[in-house]
This record gives structure tokens, sequence and C-alpha cells, in this order.
């Protein structure tokens, strides 16, 4: 079968070629670090990016990184491993954990997690030689939390979650009732954290059911969660809310 190459320009950058260690025996023998890092800890506030240096603050003789075994599962935000010698960037997505070979020749490396939050955890062990395949299969735990009956004539904060507690939304259920088509006006929802960050908006009006539904989503939120009734003239009516998250 023939292949068709499509437009195209010469790379223009100097290709250097670096030293691959992954089958280079490390000369302290096999080894690892393990580090923890808890991104809502006193030393970490207002900061996402964390700085490791292991030829100059580890213990342990290490000549060499080449792999490494991270468990973000009790981390909300995707977390970056950067390797500024080399470029390379390890992303591992929020709620996940595996072993992944990294390409470097260095000993110095950040780690950057933009989004999380306190309470995030992320656990990584630093490894000096490439172990072999294993697989880790993601968790897919959720909790669950539910407020009903929640009046829609009335403007109102009831809580679902309530602080301190943060967290994902991975999904919702919104469901009306009582506001059939003989009952007037209108209102709007809204699901908002305690910082207060609004996580969803919509309006209710004569005839409106729902459900409204959503899931796949990765909503943080911080200091539990809210339903807000406002601008509410409805005659009649109430709200029954389902929601489904991950707590780190």
């Amino acid at each position: 079968m023939p292949i068709t190459i499509p437009q195209f320009v010469q790379y223009q950058g100097t290709l250097f070629p670096l030293r691959g260690l992954w089958d280079a025996p490390p000369a302290e023998g096999d080894r690892f670090v393990n580090v923890e890092i808890d991104w809502g800890s006193p030393g970490l506030l207002g900061v996402s990016c964390v700085q490791f240096q292991l030829s100059g603050n580890s213990p342990v003789a290490f000549s060499q990184i080449v792999a490494m075994s991270v468990d973000n599962s009790r981390c909300g935000s995707d977390v970056d491993f950067i390797f500024p010698d080399s470029g390379f960037v390890l992303t591992v997505p929020a709620f996940n954990q595996g072993v992944y070979p990294v390409f470097t020749n260095a000993l110095m490396f950040y780690a950057n997690a933009p989004l999380a939050e306190p309470g995030d955890i992320t656990i990584t062990q630093i490894l000096n030689s490439l172990p072999p395949p294993i697989a880790i299969q993601p968790s897919s735990e959720q909790q669950q939390a539910g407020i009903t009956a929640v009046s829609l004539t009335t403007n109102s904060t009831t809580s679902i979650i309530p602080p301190p507690t943060s967290g994902t939304v991975n999904g919702f259920s919104i469901v009306i009732g009582g506001v059939t088509a003989a009952v007037t006006g209108a209102c709007t929802l809204q699901l908002s954290d305690g910082t207060p960050k609004a996580l969803w908006i919509g309006e209710i009006s004569a005839g409106d059911t729902g459900p409204f539904t959503l899931s796949g989503l990765h909503l943080r939120f911080a200091n539990g969660l809210n339903l807000l009734v406002s601008s509410t003239s409805l005659s009649a009516g109430a709200v029954f809310v389902n929601v489904y998250i991950s707590v780190p």
C-alpha cells in the first residue's frame, strides 16, 4: 500500500543524542526513593510546584533516574513531572496511578500540580532502574450525597456536603417535582462550593421536571458543596439532588 506524505517542513533545531539509561545498571545497585507530596501542607500554600534534587538533599546514593512509580489516586489534579535537561514531561492524570519510564540524564526535576487543593496527596517512588511491567487499575470508587424536597418558592442555600470537605464532583442529577404547567414563575438553581465558586447554573420554569444529569465530570470543589435557589417567583415546586464525588 502506498504511503502519502502530507506537506511538511524540515525540522530546523539541532538534534542532540542523549544517553539512554533504562538498560544501564546503576553502580549503587537497585534503589528507590519514596516521596509523599501533601499539596495542602503549610510549606506549599500558594505554591503548586516542588523541586527535587537527588544529588543534594538525598541521603541515598543515586547515579541516575530511570523510572517513577506514581500514585496520584488521592489527588484531584493532574501532576506534571518536568525534567528540564531533556524537556521530558510526564503527566499523571488525577485519580490515576502507574509505573512510568522517564527520560533524563539529570538528578533534578520538578513536580507541578496547578489545580491541587488542600487534602490532595501524591506519592511517588523514584527508581534508578527499570522495573518489570506492572498492571495497575485505576479506582472507580465514588461517594454519594443528596438532598430532598428543597422548596423552589423561597430563596435559600442548602448544604449538600458540609464544610470543610473538599474533593471532585464526578456527576450529579437534579430532579424537579411539582412544577406543572399550571405553576407560574421561574427560579435560578446553582451548585456552588464554599469558596464560593459556581459549578453549575440552571433556570427552572413552569413545566420543567428534569432530570438535569451530567456525568464524567472532574469539577473541583472546596469547603463543602451547596444548592442555591435564587431569583424565585415560582408558585410551587421542590428539587431533589444527588451528587457523586471523589474525596482525596
